[in-house]
């Protein structure tokens, strides 16, 4: 980018802030001041109204973090967030497997009602559902997690061996979009098949139900960035999902040149951050680690808590 074109978008992101004139006086200010030698003022990292996405959860911990063996956990979580005054979350019912077979840690209750149950003694959490969208009965199954307290549901092709095409899911996609909740979805390489789940094949579930919310994690990866822009582009129901995206793991970095293409297309408005907890080295760090990120990025105050917050609790309706 040249810097008539880095002018340009500075002018239009202190436009957007709402600024006025009076902030375009400013800005030409700074400019100046840098061309004198001084240094630019920069944004600081926003935490009021942190509200993260993007926690898995299961009885027992899991993870990468080997040093905390209790990662993974709802109670682990909750000492993370301890560290972050006023932070929410939303917690991600097990798939099945996480810190052992399901049938085994279970205690003879279904994953998502474990999970609504757990959640009753921490206010701040909230807590999406794992349904595998190709069951027979998992319209039926969304439903009653919803009536048991949660606000929306995690999908992951790969792992769940579901196609994005495959017309077995039609019952699940219209429940949720008759409930109103969002669906968080993985996207970026996880093995299996790409042609089943990479990202493009989201528009058609996206233009079926436009009043559908969807989460498109990752935001494809490295590998699929451009695929999910597109549909990100295309559909207003689409949201960034800003998950393991700051460096820590290359196949999801997403590079200073995309993340600037991805404020011009769809803005802060519809973009959410997510943690992926437990699955980082260190994730107290990591949290830290991706809010000064993102406060990085030169962004107003306010954009910055609609990425880390505002935009999820709109979501949800909370």
């Amino acid at each position: 980018m040249n810097r008539r074109s880095e002018c340009d978008l500075s002018r239009r992101r202190v436009l957007a802030a709402g600024l006025g004139a009076a902030g375009l006086m400013a800005f030409g200010v700074g400019r100046m001041a840098a061309a004198a030698g001084a240094a630019e003022p920069r944004s600081t990292p926003a935490e009021p109204g942190l509200f993260i996405n993007h926690c898995h959860t299961s009885v027992k911990g899991f993870g990468a973090q080997r040093d905390r063996p209790e990662m993974g956990t709802i109670g682990a979580l909750q000492e993370l967030l301890s560290e972050h005054p006023g932070a929410r979350a939303i917690c991600f019912a097990p798939f099945g497997f996480e810190g052992g077979p399901w049938a085994k840690i279970g205690g003879g209750l279904d994953r998502n009602e474990w999970l609504a149950r757990e959640l009753r003694q921490y206010p701040q959490l909230r807590g999406f559902a794992t349904v595998y969208p190709q069951d027979h009965d998992a319209a039926g199954q969304l439903k009653r997690a919803i009536a048991g307290g949660l606000v929306g549901a995690k999908v992951h092709p790969p792992v769940m061996r579901f196609r994005l095409d495959d017309p077995a899911g039609e019952p699940f996609w219209r429940a949720a979009e008759e409930l109103q909740i969002p669906i968080s979805i993985h996207t970026g390489t996880h093995g299996w098949n790409l042609r089943y789940y990479m990202p493009l094949l989201l528009d058609e579930i996206a233009q079926a139900h436009p009043k559908l919310p969807l989460i498109i994690e990752h935001l494809g990866g490295a590998a699929f960035f451009d695929q999910a822009l597109a549909v990100l582009h295309n559909n207003k129901n689409c949201y960034a999902g800003l998950t393991q995206c700051s460096g820590r793991d290359p196949k999801y970095t997403l590079e200073p040149a995309r993340r600037e293409r991805l404020l011009e297309t769809v803005g802060p408005e519809r973009i959410i951050y997510g943690l992926d907890y437990p699955w980082h080295k260190d994730n107290p760090q990591a949290l830290k680690d991706d809010i000064a990120w993102i406060g990085s990025w030169g962004l107003a105050t306010e954009d910055q808590q609609k990425i880390l917050g505002g935009n999820l609790a709109r979501l949800i309706g909370r």
